[in-house]
């Protein structure tokens, strides 16, 4: 096969700087309304305005550990479960069914023993069911 015919193929799933930038812009838009990350300590504020569920606690936290990592002030955005309760102030053990389900819906992923991290193929779709929730379901 010519490289012209594996470039052709292969086009479906290129990107560019531009179209990644785009992309984490309009995340940023989606979870401006629910989360607020601190630029120093990279600590994650969820708004107090929604009655958000345990399980969209999880997400939102998440999403505001990779904004953290993609600005600088975190090394990755694999969140420990320790960590979860900590700043979400529930406890391990009520989290551990939510945890459970989301990995299992595949909007959040296991990379190792008790340490979780949003699905970066699944947060925009998170996002939106949080909006269409919250946001659209108020006017």
């Amino acid at each position: 096969m010519s490289q012209e015919g594996r470039r052709k193929i292969l086009e479906e799933i290129m990107t560019t700087e531009e179209d990644l930038l785009a992309k984490l812009k309009e995340l940023v838009s989606l979870s401006k309304p629910f989360l607020k990350v601190d630029k120093k300590t990279a600590k994650v504020a969820i708004s107090e305005e929604y009655r958000f569920t345990n399980a969209e606690k999880v997400v939102l936290l998440l999403v505001g550990k990779y904004f953290a990592m993609n600005y600088g002030i975190r090394k990755d955005y694999v969140v420990a479960l320790e960590e979860l309760s900590s700043e979400l102030s529930v406890k391990k053990t009520t989290l551990s069914a939510q945890l459970q389900k989301l990995t299992e819906e595949g909007i959040i992923e296991k990379p190792e023993r008790s340490k979780y991290r949003i699905s970066l193929y699944k947060v925009e779709k998170a996002l939106r069911r949080l909006h269409k929730k919250y946001l659209q379901g108020a006017k």
